[in-house]
């Protein structure tokens, strides 16, 4: 929706750098320590140097930065006149609503941020591990008592097999209380974060060789009819 070739690339960087900046967020990191992308992103040219030292030397949200920032890059495109900003130009009607969808879009993503950080600050009560192993193991030292009077020399095995079972379900509990960290059972957010990034580049490669807007103008893949009418290939069944 910008028409702007240098604001577009703009915009198209910084929405591939809100997703790390996003995931180092989650983590308690930043793009700019040890981990946390930021030289990655310098050197496939998606942040700058420059960026990337004022994120990290300026305390703050960094993916709440990359979305001023993006702001700023849609009020720029709405500054540029005869429509070589925003797509269509200014007098037209629908004007107003390309900027109030990308205003809205940006308030999803500031609301998703905010949810995130608040689901990884809840936590657990500092006891639960606690009270849970204390009660973990005070049941199953009775139970053994309890259970040998029926089963016999069942009962190691029954109580070995049991307080594994709980034991991981316990476990994995306390691991997807933080769902953003490193632990295998934990959300694949370097796998989200490419798959955004390449998504975005592919967008930018069909916006750029310009084939999308030929399919969409009848310039490419012209349908020849022959003079026939079209006919469907699919049977659709009758009701009953």
């Amino acid at each position: 929706y910008i028409a702007d070739q240098e604001l577009s690339d703009r915009m198209s960087r910084y929405i591939i750098a809100f997703c790390y900046a996003s995931m180092a967020l989650l983590r308690g990191s930043s793009l700019g320590q040890d981990g946390g992308q930021g030289q990655a992103l310098v050197d496939r040219g998606i942040l700058t140097k420059e960026e990337l030292d004022h994120m990290h030397q300026h305390p703050c949200w960094q993916p709440q930065w990359i979305l001023d920032v993006i702001r700023a890059i849609v009020v720029e495109a709405h500054k540029v006149p005869d429509g070589k900003g925003i797509v269509v130009d200014e007098n037209n009607k629908i004007h107003g609503q390309f900027v109030r969808c990308f205003d809205n879009g940006i308030k999803k993503l500031n609301d998703m941020i905010g949810d995130c950080v608040r689901t990884r600050a809840s936590g657990l009560p500092a006891s639960y591990d606690a009270i849970t192993m204390t009660s973990f193991f005070t049941f199953f030292i009775l139970a053994s008592f309890v259970w040998s009077a029926s089963i016999c020399w069942m009962t190691p095995i029954i109580i070995a097999a049991a307080s594994m079972v709980i034991m991981l379900l316990i476990v994995m509990g306390s691991k997807l209380v933080d769902p953003f960290g490193l632990d295998k059972v934990d959300i694949p957010m370097e796998a989200f974060c490419a798959t955004v990034e390449a998504q975005v580049n592919a967008i930018d490669e069909r916006a750029k060789d310009g084939t999308i807007l030929r399919f969409a103008t009848g310039g490419v893949g012209k349908v020849k009819r022959s003079g026939k009418k079209l006919t469907s290939t699919v049977t659709i069944p009758k009701l009953r």
